[in-house]
């Protein structure tokens, strides 16, 4: 046989190969579009957040907190919508337990002070609507922490309303002004005489925008 004659039959094998690719990353491909399907149709109010396209259903928002011990601090959150929770290795789960609903927030929160000190916390919360952010009451809790962590089992927790690009929030259980000084400082001690609330409005910024607002924030206590 001709040594540079190739027979019909293995052109066609080889054209197959080539055709059917990787199995796997069709598998995953097919992953990835039921876990999307799932998240939006659970929440399809994650892929337009604050009156944003936000087809990747993350969301970056940063403001000011105002607490009524005199305290001034800004908080960047990290908010990625949906039921479907990627943790840091990667593996996904969703939010949920069983008698307690699902959390349908999730990301990271960076909270920054007048006295420089930052601290980054793990965020969850649920938003109560379905088609839209707006008007839809919402909720956040801030745990864990570094460099400095919280304590074990505390939350400090945020209540509010969307209201278009804007979330409007409140911490009206005292468990911000009882964790934080008007520095900033975490306490190891809380005590009911630091009882307080805490009022927190969040609107899109990019992380480099919250970087100069904590920048500038110290600056005016200098």
């Amino acid at each position: 046989m001709n040594p540079g004659f190739v027979r019909y039959e293995e052109v066609g094998a080889m054209r197959s190969r080539r055709r059917s690719g990787h199995p796997w990353l069709k598998l995953l491909f097919i992953a990835a579009v039921c876990l999307f399907a799932v998240n939006v149709g659970a929440t399809p109010w994650a892929v337009h957040m604050g009156g944003r396209w936000t087809p990747m259903e993350r969301w970056q928002g940063f403001g000011p907190i105002r607490a009524s011990n005199g305290g001034r601090y800004l908080l960047m959150t990290d908010l990625h919508g949906g039921i479907i929770v990627r943790q840091k290795g990667g593996r996904m789960h969703t939010a949920c337990s069983q008698f307690g609903g699902c959390d349908d927030l999730w990301g990271t929160g960076t909270l920054c002070s007048q006295s420089g000190r930052t601290y980054t916390f793990d965020l969850r919360g649920r938003v109560h609507g379905w088609w839209t952010t707006d008007g839809a009451r919402t909720s956040i809790g801030l745990t864990g922490g570094a460099p400095e962590p919280l304590g074990p089992g505390w939350v400090v927790a945020f209540h509010g309303t969307w209201d278009g690009p804007v979330l409007h929030l409140q911490s009206p259980d005292n468990s911000f002004t009882e964790k934080f000084t008007p520095a900033g400082k975490i306490r190891h001690v809380t005590s009911t005489a630091d009882a307080g609330t805490a009022d927190l409005t969040l609107q899109w910024g990019s992380a480099d925008d919250f970087a100069q607002a904590c920048r500038a924030l110290a600056a005016r206590r200098a």
